[in-house]
């Protein structure tokens, strides 16, 4: 089923709870590039070191006037240190500014004054080139079936199908794997039987 004991990791990863951990990952990035020790930015918000060793290595978690404090103290936008709400523009904005730092992604010009676009870098590792090649294999499948739908119909079962595949994934992807490894096994007992086949008839 879905719930492996990888998948659970994954999900605790992303529980809010861990929410604490990554704040402080910010804060200490950003306090670091500034210069300031846990001291001194813990003057600056009326904190002592040690409260800002905790928030940093996400024992506590800061309250949202904590939050707003340390982002003045620092000179940043509170929405530097918080995880981004991925449903506003600025969200996705910084969003796409932690995807740049943890996995290398790229602002890139295109040509005929077309938006600048978001991408891998092509110095990035396998592991997420692979990932995103088997999204744009279903995804640009799932735009011609939506190109030669004929209905509102047909459609929506295609889009439904497309979320669905978002919405298990990595399932979806395990799922894929398998059953291109299951397909490769039956070909070569084809291909066996073909071969016997052959032989009986020589």
């Amino acid at each position: 089923m879905l719930f492996n004991a990888e998948l659970r990791n994954d999900v605790e990863a992303f529980d809010s709870n861990s929410t604490a951990k990554r704040m402080g990952r910010r804060i200490r990035s950003i306090r670091t590039a500034k210069n300031l020790s846990q001291a001194e930015l813990g003057e600056l918000i009326g904190l002592n070191a040690d409260r800002v060793q905790k928030y940093e290595n996400g024992i506590r978690k800061p309250k949202t006037d904590m939050l707003i404090n340390i982002a003045n103290a620092l000179g940043v936008s509170a929405y530097a240190i918080m995880d981004p709400d991925i449903t506003t523009y600025d969200g996705a904005m910084y969003a796409m500014f932690e995807l740049e730092h943890l996995f290398n992604m790229e602002i890139e010009e295109q040509e005929d004054g077309k938006p600048p676009r978001f991408c891998l870098s092509a110095n990035h590792t396998e592991e997420m080139y692979s990932r995103m090649e088997e999204w744009y294999k279903v995804y640009t499948q799932t735009k011609s079936q939506l190109e030669a739908a004929t209905s509102d119909e047909e459609r929506e079962e295609i889009m439904m199908s497309y979320r669905m595949w978002q919405w298990t994934y990595p399932k979806a992807l395990v799922d894929e794997t398998d059953k291109a490894h299951r397909k490769a096994q039956l070909q070569k007992q084809i291909d066996k039987l073909q071969q016997m086949k052959d032989e009986l008839d020589s």
